[in-house]
């Protein structure tokens, strides 16, 4: 089988890279940084003796998919695209600077949205499956962070659009609301009390829950207590909290 990871060079994308390859999966590798793509590729390709195409895109601008369409025909047909990219930026607040603003829409919302959208009609002729990934970050708007929780809002809710279209279709839609990991790609690093999840861990979950229809889960699953009670709370305690 044929998988497509965005954000592969790092973080939780590394780690599922690292799982679908042991698992005898080719991969095509998407991030900016083309050489941490190439020594993982190598590593990979060393390690598990699958075929690994390697590709650097830039989400932060219009994507160009012509280096992509053309691994994707050497491939074979793919299974499967898992979109564990993510970025934040800890000047973020409803003051930053407009051209920030439209990075942090853009990598985190827009061009997740038409990624999927340039696969979306191959992927529906077979039993494939698309992972999205969103943030705790989300569950309320506060003032830190707060492009990246709203990217990250619209992109849950382009996932339940998106699962609710394909309900006649093969293609299972999976996005997962991700608490404190230990990676760069969460919102609350300094949080007291939230010791940080693996990605590893994580990536096996994802692995073997990839064709199951659940729609929406949350990890580590301790979070779903919060994202259950903290839109419940009035807004008059919600404004008095700090994180």
């Amino acid at each position: 089988m044929t998988y497509v990871i965005v954000g592969a060079s790092t973080g939780l994308g590394r780690a599922l890279s690292e799982k679908f390859a042991s698992e005898n999966n080719d991969l095509i590798i998407i991030s900016s940084d083309i050489r941490d793509l190439d020594a993982l590729k190598y590593d990979l390709q060393n390690r598990f003796k699958v075929k690994i195409c390697s590709i650097s895109m830039f989400f932060e601008k219009h994507l160009d998919f012509d280096e992509l369409d053309k691994a994707v025909l050497k491939m074979s047909p793919i299974d499967g695209i898992l979109m564990p990219i993510g970025f934040s930026d800890h000047s973020d607040n409803p003051y930053i600077d407009e051209n920030k603003i439209i990075e942090l829409f853009n990598i985190n919302l827009i061009n997740v949205c038409v990624f999927i959208n340039h696969f979306l009609k191959t992927l529906t002729k077979k039993k494939s499956t698309i992972i999205g990934f969103g943030s705790i970050s989300a569950i309320r708007g506060r003032s830190r962070n707060s492009t990246y929780s709203s990217a990250k809002r619209g992109l849950e809710s382009y996932f339940e659009s998106l699962r609710h279209s394909e309900l006649d279709s093969k293609i299972i839609i999976q996005f997962y609301v991700l608490g404190y990991l230990d990676t760069n790609l969460t919102f609350g690093e300094s949080l007291v009390g939230f010791k940080p999840a693996s990605v590893w861990n994580l990536a096996d979950t994802i692995y073997e829950n990839r064709f199951d229809d659940f729609g929406k889960n949350t990890f580590p699953r301790y979070w779903k207590l919060v994202t259950l009670l903290l839109p419940l709370l009035p807004w008059s305690l919600f404004k008095k909290i700090k994180f």
